[in-house]
């Protein structure tokens, strides 16, 4: 049975991201993802959140789990004035590697410490929000820093087929279908993420997983109201061959990634 959900207990700020942070992590995964992105980030997920989120050139906009700045940049290349935020400060000095313009601003903190950052038109959490374990003290931080009728984008993998350890394909010979097992959905869910897997030294994260309805009542707790969502599907085609029709289909109905857009009153 999956753990009984827990209730959010705030930690004082020093302590938020401990054990949480991509710090450890963070020259492994800037090998993976580099300056661009990986091949969903170029195909699926930044066009999909400029497409949503709008940007406006001279727009204030604050990306919070920024990692080493991908979306930050791509809202730089779209005129924003960009603040990049991420706990992990080798993931921000590695964004300050990669130039652009107009410059972005990166900083080393929490993402719940950022109310003294000044007014925002618009701000991002792009596939960062399950590394969150106080999202409710991210959401209202940012729902105060945005200015009246400023939107924020929330882009995660989707709570109710990208589940680690929870969710998996599955085919059944007889239909022909490739199928998605989803395992746990409802139960807030706290999830050890090895790195490495094989390796015996293998640094830990921790993958927060939230019901729809419960991404959704924090947001609302802070404030927010819901002015769009949308579902991302792969890109990918499989190559021909005996299931390349089965995965071909689940890759159409079985979304990807979950955006929600919210919007501050």
């Amino acid at each position: 049975m999956p753990p009984p959900r827990r209730p959010f207990r705030p930690r004082p700020p020093q302590q938020r991201e401990h054990g949480t942070s991509w710090e450890k992590s963070a020259d492994w995964y800037d090998r993976i993802i580099g300056e661009r992105g990986s091949e969903l980030y170029q195909a699926v997920v930044i066009p999909g959140a400029l497409k949503l989120l709008a940007p406006k050139r001279g727009e204030r906009v604050l990306d919070l789990g920024c990692g080493q700045g991908v979306f930050c940049r791509a809202l730089a290349q779209s005129g924003c004035q960009v603040t990049g935020i991420d706990a992990a400060p080798t993931l921000i000095q590695k964004a300050r590697t990669y130039p652009v313009k107009p410059p972005v601003r990166y900083l080393a903190r929490d993402a719940a410490e950022i109310t003294d950052l000044g007014e925002f038109d618009a701000a991002s959490a792009i596939l960062c929000v399950q590394n969150m374990e106080h999202l409710d003290a991210v959401s209202a931080a940012a729902a105060q820093v945005l200015k009246p009728g400023g939107r924020m984008l929330w882009v995660v993998n989707h709570p109710a087929f990208r589940i680690p350890r929870q969710s998996s394909w599955g085919n059944d010979e007889v239909t022909k279908i490739q199928y998605r097992r989803t395992d746990a959905y409802s139960s807030t869910l706290s999830i050890p993420i090895i790195m490495h897997p094989g390796k015996a030294d293998s640094e830990v994260t921790t993958s927060f997983h939230r019901s729809l309805q419960t991404l959704t009542s924090t947001g609302f707790s802070a404030g927010l109201r819901l002015a769009g969502i949308e579902e991302w599907h792969s890109h990918k085609e499989s190559q021909p061959g005996p299931r390349a029709r089965a995965e071909n289909r689940a890759r159409k109905e079985f979304p990807l990634f979950l955006a929600l857009l919210w919007e501050k009153p």
